[in-house]
């Protein structure tokens, strides 16, 4: 090889397949590639993981049952309160009306003034029952 260009194109291949072979060579690939370590902690993190979520999943089913049944009772409560809320105004309507018809059916009774002084009316006397004992008792030390 006479030439110093020829010389040059050969250097430069040579400089290139021997990088080129370095890079398959460092590669190694005919070999396997190690399997990757797993961490214990990991694994059993993972497997709580998947508990919880399972477990979520039928608590959740839990509280929708328990909330549906609760709702149902709060309406049926409701009903039930508004029902007897009307049936004591219906009733103090009707004492009010029984009342007031015994009032007007008592006949007014007037004594004459000039004949009978008032008698001063005597002291109205209220008896307090005994006081509760206290609703907690604490030992003093």
């Amino acid at each position: 090889m006479t030439s110093g260009l020829g010389r040059i194109y050969a250097i430069s291949a040579a400089i290139v397949v021997f990088f080129l072979s370095w890079a398959v060579i460092a590669a190694r690939p005919w070999v396997e590639a190690p399997t990757a370590k797993v961490d214990p902690r990991l694994v059993a993190l993972d497997a709580r993981e998947r508990n919880l979520r399972k477990d979520a999943v039928q608590i959740r089913a839990i509280v929708q049952k328990r909330w549906a049944l609760y709702h149902t009772q709060l309406v049926r409560r409701k009903h039930l309160i508004a029902v007897r809320k009307k049936a004591q105004a219906a009733a103090a309507q009707q004492a009010l009306i029984a009342q007031r018809s015994v009032v007007r059916s008592v006949p007014s009774y007037s004594a004459p003034s000039s004949h009978v002084a008032s008698a001063p009316s005597a002291p109205i006397v209220r008896v307090a029952p005994p006081a509760a004992p206290p609703a907690t008792h604490t030992k003093t030390s």
